[in-house]
């Protein structure tokens, strides 16, 4: 048994010191191109700090024209007149930084609907280890709920080597700290899909393979 466990330690465990820190990001993560005169639209944001944890920090909204569109404290827009407006959000972030993010619109007479759709995003998976972990995957909102599908398509594979492989949707691809759990990878070949239960499909931007029991990265890919 003890070489067992020697095998699959020194195959996990990595010579590098992981680092989990990264840039902090701000980002709007609904933006539009056109709004009718008369009509409002909800923005919404998302900031992560500098290890990739969702936090809840004041935003500041400003439009270039209160004549063609207003923006209220909340993020909601309302278009005025017609014309090119800019709307700016700025959050003063934990490590005393101002980040600011922009999005144009077009305020028109003509009817624009942003009711919006189901919304999917896709990726490539990528192995960061000595293991085979390779495949496509989409993942879109599952209509009526605040679930998620992800299908993983038929050109994955994984190798079985591994003990305690898990998957998990992070916002940042070296730690599983402050991820959502998914759960065991259980298929290692072809197409399967999981349901992730109460998750926004802007809440996280990738996904990561973790071998849980020695806690070292497989393999990641960003949601795109």
């Amino acid at each position: 048994m003890l070489p067992l466990v020697l095998f699959f330690l020194q195959s996990c465990i990595q010579d590098d010191v992981i680092n989990d820190r990264q840039d902090e990001n701000f980002s709007i993560t609904n933006p539009i191109e056109e709004l009718t005169v008369s009509e409002t639209y909800q923005y919404t944001t998302k900031y992560t700090d500098n290890v990739g944890k969702l936090v809840d920090l004041p935003i500041t909204w400003t439009s270039s024209d209160n004549n063609i569109a207003t923006v209220s404290a909340s993020g909601l827009v309302s278009g005025i007149a017609e014309g090119q407006v800019t709307i700016t959000a700025s959050v003063d972030t934990e490590e005393g930084k101002t980040i600011t993010e922009t999005n144009d619109i077009t305020i028109t007479t003509a009817q624009v609907d942003n009711s919006g759709s189901i919304e999917e995003k896709s990726g490539t998976i990528a192995t960061t280890s000595s293991y085979v972990l390779t495949g496509t995957f989409t993942i879109k909102e599952i209509e009526g709920t605040n679930d998620l599908e992800l299908r993983i398509n038929d050109d994955y594979r994984a190798s079985t080597a591994l003990p305690g492989l898990y998957l998990y949707l992070t916002n940042n691809k070296n730690t599983v700290n402050n991820a959502k759990e998914i759960e065991a990878v259980s298929v290692f070949n072809g197409a399967h899909t999981y349901i992730i239960r109460d998750t926004g499909i802007n809440d996280f931007s990738h996904l990561l393979y973790w071998c849980k029991p020695f806690g070292v990265k497989v393999g990641d890919a960003e949601i795109q």
